[in-house]
């Protein structure tokens, strides 16, 4: 997809742009970090523009994990949830996707109350997450809290690595507070403060 214009501010851009030269706005947007720092007026300018984006292109990789980004961010799951499988089936080497994928489908709900089946596939999905990209601690913080909130808490067998040892290989990574605010809207547990007493928030 070859960009023309910002979608912010509507600036001349180069096709070979991936940033607004004059307001510096990215025009993929691939973290919901990115997204919790804009006010209404920006969101709902991307929002529109990956809408039209992927009425053009259905399975344009950007475009979809822009807009289930701007879903998740809406916290309308459904929605979310489809973008991001439809990028796991046509792009599956991009590890966002995955780990996007469990906050959708997860919906809020307490990590604890989930069924076996639902927690084996969101087990999978970020253990798959990490095999792509290991350098992102947030997909090893959320393996760790099911690991810890379901696994553990429901009494059942956990496959090591233990939810204390993933905590320890993250431990003083830098994370973004919109990230984790989103990951606390997504996904409820016992004691938010157990997993991120060793992590930075920036």
């Amino acid at each position: 997809m070859e960009i023309s214009e910002c979608p912010l501010c509507g600036a001349a851009a180069k096709p070979s742009d991936k940033k607004c030269n004059y307001c510096k706005s990215e025009f993929f947007v691939t973290s919901i970090a990115y997204l919790g720092n804009m006010d209404s007026g920006s969101f709902n300018k991307y929002l529109k523009y990956y809408k039209e984006l992927i009425n053009k292109e259905p399975n344009n990789t950007e475009g979809l994990l822009g807009l289930g980004l701007c879903y998740l961010q809406m916290g309308t799951y459904p929605l979310a949830q489809k973008c991001f499988e439809q990028i796991i089936e046509h792009s599956p080497e991009i590890s966002q996707s995955y780990y996007y994928f469990t906050l959708s489908f997860i919906k809020g709900r307490r990590l604890m109350s989930i069924s076996l089946k639902e927690a084996k596939l969101i087990e999978t999905y970020l253990n798959t997450a990490i095999q792509l990209d290991d350098s992102v601690p947030q997909y090893k913080l959320l393996l760790a809290m099911l690991k810890r909130d379901y696994f553990e808490m429901n009494g059942l067998k956990v496959q090591p690595p233990c939810f204390s040892d993933i905590l320890n290989n993250i431990q003083g990574s830098e994370i973004s507070k919109k990230e984790i605010e989103r990951l606390f809207d997504s996904i409820k547990v016992g004691s938010q403060q157990l997993f991120l007493s060793n992590l930075v928030l920036v």
